[in-house]
């Protein structure tokens, strides 16, 4: 096994040319048989990647800055600082990595839900090489493999969110999460966004919801009613069975919406 450690993205770029390289970064999620297997090694941390900047309207956060930086870089009301807050543990944020973690995006992932609901955008670099929405990389992963992600964008967007997920304990994984985005003006939510993620399919992006909560007042909205005939379905995981997660999920809805609209 050979490791590489390149000092520019020309040089990243080189080395992804050939199948089968293994990124290395924070280095948390790498199993002691994929090191053991993988031929060749390209350690990335001494890239130029590792910023968090406000650019005009947009946020960019380069590969490898690790998601205690992200935490103490953003507002602690952000909707993404809200699930990082639930993100593994101290030691372990110092060390995770937002490239690696958009990457993977894992079924359990935190991040998944507030990067839809933010309509983030990812550069990558190799044969997938190019800027694409975060959601195109998760439904067509096939087309970005051998690939690295080099950054991660989203637009300062005032909004108001929350987030809240379900998980045996604190530190446990999460069976399923729910982030909701609502950009209003005045008392009228003029744009809605509604993410369940850990579902099936992944993650559900909440249409029907998103529709019903356009135009309507934030203090008059009927969580219960919006929620009534939503469905998102779940394999039987550790956390409970299908059935139960699913109606877990409607409660963490209702109650994020009942939080947002006594918010204000």
């Amino acid at each position: 096994m050979e490791w590489y450690f390149p000092k520019s993205l020309e040089e990243l770029a080189e080395l992804l040319k050939e199948e089968g390289a293994l990124i290395h970064a924070g280095g948390t999620v790498i199993k002691e048989e994929r090191i053991k297997s993988a031929k060749r090694v390209i350690d990335i941390s001494s890239l130029p990647l590792n910023y968090i900047k406000k650019e005009g309207d947009m946020w960019r956060i380069g590969a490898t800055a690790t998601l205690s930086r992200v935490m103490d870089s953003l507002e602690s009301d952000h909707l993404l600082v809200k699930a990082l807050k639930c993100t593994a543990t101290t030691p372990l944020r110092n060390r995770i990595t937002m490239g690696g973690s958009v990457y993977l995006s894992p079924l359990w992932s935190n991040l998944m839900g507030p990067l839809l609901a933010l309509e983030a955008e990812i550069e990558v670099l190799g044969k997938g090489q190019g800027t694409c929405k975060y959601e195109e990389f998760l439904s067509n992963r096939g087309k970005f493999q051998d690939c690295a992600v080099t950054e991660v964008r989203f637009p300062d967007a005032k909004i108001i969110g929350y987030f809240d997920r379900f998980a045996r304990t604190a530190t446990d994984y999460s069976a399923l999460t729910v982030t909701i985005a609502l950009s209003v003006e005045g008392e009228s939510i003029r744009g809605a966004k509604v993410v369940v993620t850990g579902t099936k399919k992944a993650y559900d992006r909440l249409s029907g919801v998103e529709k019903a909560l356009q135009g309507s007042r934030l203090e008059d909205v009927d969580a219960e009613g919006i929620l009534r005939n939503v469905n998102v379905e779940f394999a039987d995981k550790p956390a409970g069975s299908g059935p139960y997660l699913t109606e877990v999920s409607k409660v963490l809805l209702c109650r994020g919406l009942n939080a947002l609209g006594g918010a204000r």
